[in-house]
């Protein structure tokens, strides 16, 4: 926060981790401001980059290239695999993939090397020839990091640096999209040897791959045999161990017995089921017998006996049905005697004997006839035991049977798996054998390889143009990157972006437009705006003078000039600002209070040992001091010099006296401005920015840096200073892209002269002014003297 008038104060923006925020905004003009600024790095880059490739490639050997263009079938896997046991499923991207290493692999490179004579070649040359990896494994050897290799080793050694170069640097392999067509390239700088290696490259592939198929069809041949040996045997003794089962076993022909077996079982167990029904029924009527019998020999009665003789036996049988119709007829004679005599009647009685005779033998047949049904029941019950009994066995053998047939069936697996194994494999084997002698390569010359008329290589245009492009492109990223490390400020841009205090002006280079005027000139060379006012760098101080004084309305008359370091143009800017407002008319005084390195009496060619402002400090108060104050030849222009170097500098200027001084000039003088040493440096001008208006900061273009500045303006915030802005000094006009304001300058220049005093003049501070310093410094004693002398001093300017 800088304080401007009493109340106002003038906000900065806020600090984060002890930097300053800003708002960074890049537009395309910093890009071309960079380009124009760095064109020299971006040139000299490009040309560097430009004439090696040139060089490289003017001198470098051409490259002729030989194409051999191939076919590569993929094969079925017919040797060395069965479709149901070792089918392979490799898919086409891998066994090109695997074709393409096998052109690139270090055994086909050496053999061809070998064929062509190329390893001898390139061992006999690698020996001879100097390499620094060779010098830096001698220097190794000779410091005894390592041990010497052997000759054989070394021998190996170029061996495989020679495959190296031949693999990395003369072939290539490049698959046609699409397609099952292969270019094999070979590069070298004899176009006849280009050829030569592309079709012995091929040619040697094609031999290797006809050579691996007829050792795989040797191998699987021998493999088959062997297995089929194997397989003989087994066959062998797993009908040797059937053949033995079925003598063991009885067995003749095994589905026969099991038919007859099965069969048997059928008939017992329909056998079985008739005798039970049969049994089932005579028992029901033994049963019934035994119940009816049981009933008669217990009550005797008729129903009892009806019930007995209605056995289908009994009732069945022909002699009780004449036995029954004999006794019908007897009883019925019996019940025509019986009206005719009594019971005891000779004929009644003989009747009646008859009748018992026949019903004797009518209970003696059905005796029988039980007697009968018991001895069927008993029969059909053994019968039925008997046949269960034969079944049980039956099943039995069925299941010894099955039990048989089950390891027989085993047996008989094994003897035909073997079987089909051993024909399998005498097919194959026989198979094997015809294709053996009649084994082709599935790799096919397209094209051969002829011998190049041009090169390939190095394409010189193309590589020239590309130069070009990186040099620009390469030449303009390190111009960026020398910007980006550079730190300094270079441009008003940065002042405001970096620094964020506002831009006053700048001041360019000084460059004499007019030399004539130097000789002829009463003004120190130093004093440009005196003595070249037409000049660029007067014009520029001339609107840093109006900058200034817009900048310092109501501030005071009393500016403070510093820098953040030592060497930033400082003393002289003060200089040729005060000439610039005194040419204006402003009553202008230069104070120069850089008690360290005091320039200004060098600038005005005053002595050094002359009385200054810390005589009059000292003295403030007494009489005597209106020799101190300098009139130059300048009009409106005087200065106090330094004076005698205090031992305290500091605390010298930080005095009340300092203050009331500073006080007392401001009420003579329009504008003072007061030189001040770096704030960097030491603590003088953040002490003398508070007794100033405002403070101007002198930063030096291209070199003084952003921190730095920075810094400065820290310090003087922190004690509330009032900083007007900075000013960028030793500005390169055609480096930085300051052209223009050279350019509008010879436009503005020769404007009315009167317009731009008038318009100048309008800045000045509306300040009355006394004419006698007695009178108007009233903070002073009464008669202390500092008005300036009459006469300018002796070798002043």
């Amino acid at each position: 926060m800088i304080p401007c008038e009493e109340g106002k104060k003038t906000d900065f923006p806020k600090t984060k981790g002890g930097k300053d925020v800003f708002q960074e905004e890049v537009h395309l003009r910093d890009y071309l401001r960079i380009i124009k600024k760095r064109q020299w790095v971006i040139l000299t880059f490009f040309v560097i980059v430009v004439v090696s490739v040139a060089i490289t490639t003017f001198l470098k050997s051409p490259i002729y290239r030989a194409t051999t263009r191939i076919l590569i079938e993929k094969e079925t896997p017919n040797v060395l695999s069965f479709k149901e046991v070792l089918a392979l499923d490799t898919s086409d991207t891998d066994y090109y993939q695997t074709q393409y290493t096998i052109l690139k692999s270090r055994t086909l490179a050496k053999e061809v090397l070998e064929k062509l004579g190329l390893m001898e070649q390139a061992m006999q040359t690698e020996s001879r020839s100097f390499s620094i990896r060779g010098l830096v494994s001698g220097l190794i050897v000779l410091l005894g990091l390592r041990e010497s290799l052997s000759e054989e080793a070394q021998n190996r050694a170029r061996e495989q640096q020679a495959i190296d170069h031949f693999l990395n640097d003369m072939i290539t392999i490049e698959p046609i999209k699409g397609s099952r067509l292969v270019d094999v390239n070979a590069f070298s700088t004899d176009p006849k040897l280009a050829a030569n290696i592309a079709n012995t490259l091929v040619a040697t592939y094609i031999q290797q791959n006809l050579e691996a198929k007829l050792s795989a069809s040797k191998d699987a041949v021998g493999w088959l045999a062997e297995q089929l040996k194997v397989t003989q045997q087994k066959v062998a003794d797993s009908e040797n161990a059937l053949f033995q089962y079925k003598e063991q076993h009885a067995i003749i022909s095994f589905e026969d017995r099991q038919n007859m077996v099965m069969q048997k079982l059928s008939e017992l167990n329909t056998a079985v089921n008739n005798a039970r029904i049969k049994r089932i029924t005579a028992e029901t009527q033994y049963n019934q017998i035994q119940e009816y019998l049981a009933a008669v020999e217990s009550s005797s009665n008729a129903k009892a006996i009806e019930k007995l003789e209605s056995i289908s036996q009994v009732i069945n049988n022909p002699l009780i049905q004449r036995l029954k119709v004999e006794l019908s007829t007897l009883e019925s004679e019996l019940s025509d005697l019986l009206k005719k005599f009594r019971n005891k009647h000779p004929n009644v009685i003989a009747l009646r004997s008859q009748i018992d005779s026949v019903r004797n033998r009518i209970n003696s047949e059905i005796s029988r006839i039980v007697t009968s049904i018991k001895n069927e029941y008993d029969l059909a019950l053994a019968q039925e035991q008997e046949m269960t009994a034969a079944l049980e066995e039956q099943k039995r053998e069925a299941l010894d049977l099955n039990e048989k047939s089950i390891q027989y069936g085993v047996l008989d697996r094994e003897v035909q798996s073997n079987k089909r194994v051993y024909d399998a494999l005498l097919q194959r084997t026989k198979e094997t054998s015809v294709t053996e002698q009649l084994e082709t390569s599935n790799i096919r010359i397209i094209d051969q390889a002829s011998i190049p008329n041009y090169p390939v290589a190095p394409r010189k245009k193309l590589n020239i143009f590309l130069a070009m492009v990186m040099g620009a492109v390469l030449g303009t990223a390190l111009a960026f990157f020398f910007e980006y490390i550079d730190n300094s400020i270079k441009t008003p841009e940065d002042i405001k972006q970096y620094v964020n205090i506002p831009f006053l002006g700048f001041i360019p280079k000084v460059s004499y437009e007019h030399p004539a005027l130097l000789n002829s000139s009463p003004y120190s060379i130093e004093l440009v705006a005196a003595f070249d006012p037409k000049s660029t760098v007067s014009e520029a101080y001339r609107s840093l003078r109006t900058n200034v004084l817009f900048s310092s309305l109501e501030r005071g008359p009393v500016l403070l000039v510093t820098s953040a370091g030592p060497t930033e143009g400082k003393s002289i800017t003060v200089a040729n600002l005060a000439v610039t407002m005194a040419q204006s008319g402003s009553k202008t005084l230069i104070i120069d209070c850089d008690l360290r390195k005091p320039r200004m009496h060098k600038i005005f060619n005053i002595a050094e040992h002359e009385q200054g402002i810390t005589d009059m400090i000292a003295n403030l108060g007494t009489n005597g001091l209106r020799i101190t104050v300098k009139r130059t030849k300048i009009p409106n222009l005087d200065l106090i010099p330094c004076g005698k170097i205090p031992p305290n500098p500091s605390e010298l200027l930080g005095s009340e006296r300092t203050r009331r001084l500073i006080e007392a000039l401001s009420k003579v003088y329009d504008k003072i401005l007061i030189d001040s040493p770096p704030v960097n440096v030491v603590t003088d001008p953040v002490i003398l920015s508070q007794i100033a208006g405002g403070v101007i900061i002198i930063i030096r273009a291209g070199e003084t840096g952003r921190d730095v500045v920075r810094r400065a303006r820290e310090q003087l915030l922190d004690v509330k200073a009032n900083i007007l802005g900075g000013v960028l000094n030793s500005v390169d006009l055609k480096k930085d892209n300051y052209y223009y304001y050279s350019y509008y300058h010879n436009y503005y220049y020769h404007r009315d002269q009167n317009e731009l005093n008038q318009a100048t003049k309008e800045t000045r501070l509306p300040i009355k002014y006394p004419q006698k310093v007695l009178q108007a410094a009233n903070l002073m004693k009464k008669g202390s003297s500092i008005e300036p002398s009459d006469k300018p001093q002796q070798g002043s300017s």
